[in-house]
């Protein structure tokens, strides 16, 4: 009981950082809902048709706020008709659904707040996996920079780091390696790393 509810309350508190910036926003006319990355700059969702690769592939999923930790398993599905998520405990007891195409988006999982906006879990997926080109037009046009880099890390591996920035600041930075994610919003204070598990393929055919 005490690992439930400390994984409920870490779960509320990363979200908490979200849902204050995404409750306080501007009337909007779009389907969905606004996307603040920073105070005044409103993403909007990019279409489907705009991921860089298709996906197909289990992945492990860690949260981080904090210094705190929460980790679960997840499948997801992405091509350029949407993206489809299943959420798992490491015990494979589902813990929710997240679909996202052209026409909407949806969350349905008791750990998410009810307060929790889907967009934000959209776009925080547009900025890892979606065309470099396409994110630096979208968020050029917000007054945001988007710098691509390619390098590699310790052991040799590529590595493709994106770095958003307003006036010169860096705000988010996210490294792409082969099989891993690491994001890190350097301004809301949260982050998550994705493990695409080696046997599932992240890329589909």
């Amino acid at each position: 009981m005490m690992r439930k509810n400390s994984t409920r309350n870490l779960m509320q508190g990363i979200f908490a950082v979200i849902i204050l910036v995404s409750c306080a926003t501007q009337p909007n006319t779009s389907r969905f809902s606004p996307v603040y990355l920073t105070n005044t700059a409103r993403f909007a969702l990019l279409p489907a048709a705009d991921i860089e690769a298709p996906l197909d592939c289990a992945q492990q999923i860690s949260l981080t706020v904090g210094g705190q930790e929460f980790s679960m398993e997840g499948w997801l599905t992405a091509n350029e008709n949407g993206i489809d998520i299943s959420f798992f405990t490491s015990m494979g007891i589902g813990m929710g659904d997240f679909s996202f195409n052209d026409e909407g988006v949806k969350l349905n999982s008791p750990v998410f707040p009810s307060a929790f906006k889907a967009e934000y879990l959209a776009a925080d997926f547009q900025l890892c996996y979606f065309q470099g080109d396409a994110l630096r037009k979208s968020l050029e046009a917000i007054g945001l920079t988007l710098e691509i880099t390619d390098g590699t890390d310790d052991t040799g591996k590529l590595v493709e780091t994106r770095a958003i920035s307003e006036s010169g600041r860096k705000i988010i930075e996210i490294k792409k390696s082969e099989n891993a994610i690491q994001y890190t919003n350097l301004l809301r204070g949260y982050g998550f790393t994705l493990l695409s598990a080696p046997d599932s393929g992240q890329e589909a055919e």
